[in-house]
């Protein structure tokens, strides 16, 4: 039962992604990596707000409170609310950025703001160094729930599978397919996390006392400055993540995108839900093969089995879809960025098979353990920030200079690396944030230096279309 519940939700999104391409048969690459920007406040809130949320917080959050992590959630919770205000912010701009510029991904509006076919390389390079561990990330998360599922079945074809399913998803409709499964795997998300989360806490008097948390203990200055740290440079570092500048630019208008950030914090209530469960095990006994599956240990105690077999597809649905949208974001990459010229039917069929090399590069590295994409993922906000100078000084500096946009990714990005493989002590403090002063220092020096002459920020270029 919980198996055939569980292929009927697959089926259910691959028919989603079907529907999703009717009455646009025929796109353009434009179309096919952002949507051409026709998503209303619904479909951009479940594709841009709802993927935030990946095989991850479902797996795990709980997981992480379940080993006795619980200091984390505080860190998390701050960095999720702050990182919508944010959005709500420079969203907008990013939005009217594009536009101005016709662009589909972060390299294309960094090259054609300063006309450099360098920096267009550099910004695209990056972000597709940093976006390969989070395919790892899902399919590692993915193993551990088909695993469950089937347990006598070779986890090489379970996952192989998932990739399979992921490839049609793009194939069928790019962007629109992943914004369209999207509501399936939120409806199913939160659904689940209510059910399993609500159940634990209607058993909650069996918990005996002693199970309870003991009290967290007292943050020493170190851990207090990194948290607080990685709450600011990863609330910033969230608007230029590659995938959501395509997001943004699937939007009908800049309202579309302060809209969703406006109720996004209501994905919140998941998180208490999830930290009840969690303890809910820890009461019961309930002792699963490995933290991360804790969630779905209680759920095969307190569910039918075919409910069961609803929340591993929630689970699944919730990697399977932030997979997709990575996909998404490095196929262009690739194709428009490393490889210019392409007209836009060469980009579509040169992308799927970037998206196929990316999905069998991740599911070999899950296989093998994943451990240098799981190192290489600790880098991920430390570098993803440090195009945020160079977008700030776009959108208001019109004196600021390529030289001083490349000079400041590059020092940025080699203070990080140098301070993070040396192991250096900072006080506590984030690299990310050593990292991004020394960007911002480099950009002002060079400027100051070697100011850009005829330049024209967004802000003054918007203004003279309007």
């Amino acid at each position: 039962m919980t198996l055939a519940v569980f292929l009927a939700i697959m089926a259910l999104s691959l028919l989603l992604a079907l529907w999703s391409r009717w009455g646009h048969g025929q796109q353009g690459a434009r179309a096919f990596f952002t949507a051409h920007g026709q998503f209303g406040a619904v479909l951009f809130f479940f594709l841009s707000v709802g993927e935030t949320y990946s095989i991850a917080s479902m797996l795990g959050f709980p997981g992480g409170v379940y080993a006795g992590g619980d200091a984390f959630v505080l860190w998390f919770f701050g960095y999720i609310l702050l990182a919508c205000t944010c959005i709500f912010f420079a969203g907008p701009w990013i939005w009217r950025a594009g536009r101005l510029y016709g662009s589909a991904t972060i390299p294309d509006f960094f090259r054609d703001h300063w006309n450099s076919r360098s920096l267009e390389l550099l910004v695209a390079i990056t972000s597709i160094i940093l976006l390969l561990p989070i395919g790892t990330m899902q399919f590692t998360g993915l193993r551990l729930v088909l695993g469950g599922l089937a347990p006598d079945a070779a986890p090489l074809l379970l996952t192989g599978g998932a990739g399979l399913l992921c490839f049609a998803y793009v194939v069928i409709a790019g962007l629109r397919a992943s914004a369209f499964v999207a509501v399936l795997k939120d409806l199913l998300m939160m659904g689940s996390i209510l059910l399993v989360g609500g159940l634990a806490i209607a058993d909650w008097q069996a918990v005996p006392a002693l199970a309870q948390p003991a009290a967290a203990p007292v943050a020493t200055p170190p851990d207090m400055v990194f948290a607080i740290s990685t709450i600011l440079l990863q609330a910033v570092g969230f608007t230029m993540i590659p995938q959501n500048w395509a997001f943004m630019f699937s939007a009908r208008d800049p309202q579309a995108i302060r809209r969703a950030q406006i109720v996004a914090p209501l994905y919140t209530l998941m998180f208490p839900l999830l930290m009840a469960t969690a303890t809910y095990a820890q009461g019961h006994g309930i002792v699963p093969a490995q933290a991360d599956y804790v969630f779905l240990a209680v759920a095969q105690v307190l569910l039918h089995p075919a409910a069961v077999g609803l929340v591993m597809a929630a689970v699944a649905l919730s990697g399977l879809v932030i997979l997709a949208s990575v996909c998404l974001a490095i196929g262009p990459l690739v194709t428009r960025n490393l490889v210019p010229g392409l007209p836009g039917d060469a980009q579509q069929r040169w992308s799927r098979w970037v998206v196929a090399a990316f999905l069998l590069l991740s599911l070999l590295s899950a296989e093998s353990g994943g451990t240098l994409m799981a190192r290489l993922n600790n880098l991920f906000y430390f570098g993803v920030v440090q195009t945020l100078p160079g977008f700030v000084a776009a959108l208001l500096l019109p004196r600021v200079p390529v030289a001083a946009i490349v000079g400041g990714i590059v020092a940025g990005d080699a203070c990080v690396l140098a301070l993070w493989l040396g192991e250096v002590p900072v006080g506590g403090l984030n690299l990310g944030v050593i990292g991004l002063a020394v960007n911002v220092t480099v950009l002002a020096g060079v400027t100051a230096w070697r100011p850009r002459a005829g330049g024209r920020s967004v802000v003054a270029a918007l203004k003279d279309a309007a």
